[in-house]
């Protein structure tokens, strides 16, 4: 570890500390969980916040039955966990699925966009931006969440869906799908569009 990566860590600890432990009550949000055995549970689900170094739910999710018992779950315990985003006038429902890990290491909770044939996938990461000197020496940077999104077509393995090379990847994905070929020559479907690319492929493509 770098003594600046040291620095940031110490400076940012006993905020991320408060924070972490400050359990606010609008975390928890209406959902369920999937067990193993195909039962489903209701309750609450603790939402992840951003910064908070000590709860994690894509390797670890706390739920709260209607009795008010909370229990920690992992990927290895759960089908999935889904709960009622409200944040928006337009309150959806996410769900979180035990996949593998697109690198191999393991299992954890990765957010299901679609469902078909063809699937997305995603997950959020923290990524130190912008480090350097500052006045005085005092450390500048900061934690930037970006999330990396997956899909996968009847059972394959994860394709990464990204802005760059969008065209090519996809056009080598649903190369079965002529209409989705000459739609991206076509400029109609790119990245910003991605979802109506996928519901197309998942109606049928016709």
């Amino acid at each position: 570890m770098t003594i600046r990566t040291i620095l940031l860590v110490s400076l940012l600890f006993p905020s991320l500390c408060m924070h972490a432990q400050n359990d606010e009550p609008y975390r928890w949000k209406n959902g369920f969980i999937l067990m193993l055995s195909g039962d489903t549970m209701a309750g609450k689900i603790k939402t992840n916040d951003f910064l908070d170094v000590h709860y994690d739910f894509y390797h670890n999710v706390s739920f709260k039955d209607r009795k008010e018992v909370i229990t920690h779950y992992t990927p290895d315990d759960l089908i999935s966990f889904s709960y009622v985003d409200d944040r928006d006038s337009i309150h959806q429902m996410v769900t979180m699925e035990s996949r593998s890990s697109p690198q191999g290491d393991g299992h954890f909770f990765m957010r299901l966009y679609c469902t078909g044939s063809c699937k997305v996938y995603a997950y959020t990461i923290s990524e130190i931006k912008g480090a350097g000197q500052g006045e005085n020496n005092t450390v500048r940077s900061s934690l930037v969440p970006t999330e990396k999104k997956f899909i996968q077509v009847r059972g394959s393995d994860f394709i990464p869906l990204k802005r760059i090379s969008f065209k090519k990847i996809m056009k080598t994905v649903f190369a079965d799908c002529p209409t989705i070929i000459s739609r991206i020559n076509a400029k109609v479907y790119t990245y910003d569009n991605w979802l109506a690319l996928i519901n197309y492929y998942n109606s049928g493509c016709k």
